[in-house]
């Protein structure tokens, strides 16, 4: 075991190992947060799997709840690799409404793909420690970053105080997903694309801006 950085977090130090040596720890503790859920997962039997005692273990992670961040973090940069999508910059509020229905389109087809993504991205709910946990992913700085990229393309209103008006997307957001959850197993990729371009209808007639003129509070 190198020597211990007080500096350091035990999650840094897991992201400082090799991907090979990271992935020994990482692939047996998704495989069972996947499977179990958080609440039943053992840590016992992650530890056993990945050939880790405690000792070792606590030197990259402070306990059970901050490998699952860590496993749902790794997942995260799975899922944006496997999307390899890049929204580039479109000319007007059609076209950026197009790139998102096209973007969220391409999330759920990865996640039909890839089973162990899927079912960690279900169990999010099981919980609000999981919520919780998942809350500390870079979801909501995209969700900003996306919001104000539609507001100077016109795609977006600008008439609520963005903190409010992403909180209310983002609420909308969570409930579908939680839908999408409950309903997975019974879902066809071709069902879910028609209800996802359906919801991004929804979405939007939330989420642009109004007919009538109004003050701009973004800024609030």
């Amino acid at each position: 075991m190198p020597k211990q950085d007080k500096h350091q977090t035990p999650r840094e130090r897991l992201w400082e190992l090799p991907e090979q040596r990271r992935a020994q720890l990482l692939g047996p503790a998704e495989q069972e947060f996947a499977t179990k859920g958080f609440a039943d997962a053992s840590l016992n039997r992650i530890l056993s799997q990945a050939g880790m005692s405690k000792g070792q273990a606590y030197y990259y992670i402070a306990d059970k709840a901050d490998l699952y961040g860590a496993v749902l973090e790794s997942a995260y940069q799975r899922l944006v690799c496997k999307l390899s999508f890049n929204f580039g910059h479109p000319e007007n509020a059609e076209q950026y409404w197009q790139q998102v229905a096209e973007l969220f389109g391409r999330v759920g087809l990865v996640l039909f793909q890839d089973q162990i993504l899927a079912a960690l991205a279900i169990r999010v709910y099981d919980s609000d420690i999981t919520r919780t946990i998942a809350q500390q992913l870079p979801f909501r700085t995209a969700f900003d970053a996306l919001i104000e990229q539609g507001q100077q393309l016109g795609a977006v209103r600008s008439d609520l105080p963005n903190d409010l008006l992403r909180d209310m997307l983002f609420a909308m957001a969570l409930e579908v997903d939680r839908w999408f959850g409950a309903n997975w197993a019974e879902l066809r990729s071709d069902i879910y694309l028609d209800l996802n371009t359906r919801i991004i209808g929804l979405f939007r007639s939330v989420a642009q801006p109004p007919s009538s003129s109004s003050m701009d509070l973004s800024d609030i």
